[in-house]
């Protein structure tokens, strides 16, 4: 049975524009700390993770455990780095837990996610110069022709859109890799069919929370960093994308084949957020070399450890004990 103390001063709480964040303090027995994390986290066979008392949609985000009286140190010689380390039997760890809001949906007209997982988002606005040849077009009030040798220039909005898929135990490496440099063939995140091209993906590698608190080799998820581009050429009440190009025959975009061919592919791009149902592909090295390709991993906890002579020490001041069972 778990027991741990809430200390006096938590919690502390934070109202910004990116949302709410709190921390909370605990003081919980050493023996127990890693029984108090796999309770904020879940373990690897049922991960969770803590919500904030109160608030649906505010989590638990990161746990630090520390000792709470360095000099409660246990007597002991260390001869082997790989196998020991100080233990503060007896005494108290302080467990400091950092909750923020997490909006598991992105846009509410983003693509759906899986269970356990969650999407953030963020738009970064660009814009390109297409010219434009001076066939077909005229001045309004004269109705003649422009000078031909004049060089029209219309500016083109493009927005990248990064849409960054969470706490992801299978990615679906094949379909990055097969998507990567094609449209949308149908409305995704707001963009009509073809005016989004799908750059590529950035990865990192996490230590799964809760991973590495239970006995046995650690769990990884991933953070999914996707890049859309996106091009929508608004003329005439239309909207052109990444398969048209500017027709001075007819003065409009047009779409180009080759054959049949368009210059850019089409997929669905809600297959990007459904996960594979197999490990790790060994063909990923390809992907590597066609995406950028980032390794990064970020330990869910940490133990700082002082070293001096141990002595007795009473509790603070605590405001609330619970038992959980």
């Amino acid at each position: 049975m778990l027991t741990f103390q809430e200390i006096g001063g938590s919690p502390s709480e934070q109202y910004s524009l990116e949302g709410f964040t709190a921390t909370r303090e605990f003081l919980v027995p050493w023996e127990n700390r890693n029984e108090f994390a796999q309770a904020v986290f879940g373990t690897t066979a049922e991960p969770a993770r803590l919500s904030y008392p109160g608030r649906k949609d505010v989590f638990a985000w990161k746990l630090r455990l520390e000792p709470f009286d360095p000099a409660a140190i246990g007597v002991g010689e260390l001869t082997d780095l790989k196998k020991d380390y100080v233990h503060y039997n007896g005494s108290y760890a302080k467990a400091i837990v950092d909750y923020h809001t997490l909006d598991s949906e992105g846009r509410r007209d983003g693509p759906i996610t899986e269970e356990g997982t969650s999407i953030t988002y963020r738009m970064v606005i660009d814009a390109v110069e297409e010219l434009i040849p001076a066939s077909g077009w005229r001045w309004p009030d004269t109705n003649q022709p422009i000078p031909q040798d004049m060089v029209l220039s219309k500016r083109i909005p493009v927005t990248t859109h990064h849409i960054t898929w969470s706490n992801v135990v299978s990615p679906p490496w094949n379909a990055i890799t097969a998507m990567q440099g094609t449209v949308n063939s149908a409305t995704f995140q707001g963009c009509l069919p073809g005016t989004l091209l799908f750059e590529g993906a950035e990865a990192n590698k996490l230590f799964r929370k809760g991973g590495g608190l239970e006995e046995g080799p650690s769990a990884y998820v991933w953070a999914l960093n996707y890049a859309f581009r996106e091009k929508a050429i608004k003329f005439g009440g239309s909207v052109y994308g990444w398969n048209d190009v500017y027709n001075e025959v007819i003065g409009q975009w047009q779409n180009v084949l080759q054959n049949v061919a368009t210059l850019y592919d089409s997929s669905d791009f809600n297959r990007l957020f459904q996960s594979a149902g197999n490990a790790i592909p060994g063909s990923c090295y390809d992907f590597i070399r066609l995406t950028a390709f980032k390794i990064a991993i970020a330990l869910a906890s940490s133990v700082s450890v002082e070293t001096p002579w141990p002595r007795k020490v009473s509790p603070p001041l605590l405001i609330k004990t619970v038992t959980s069972p």
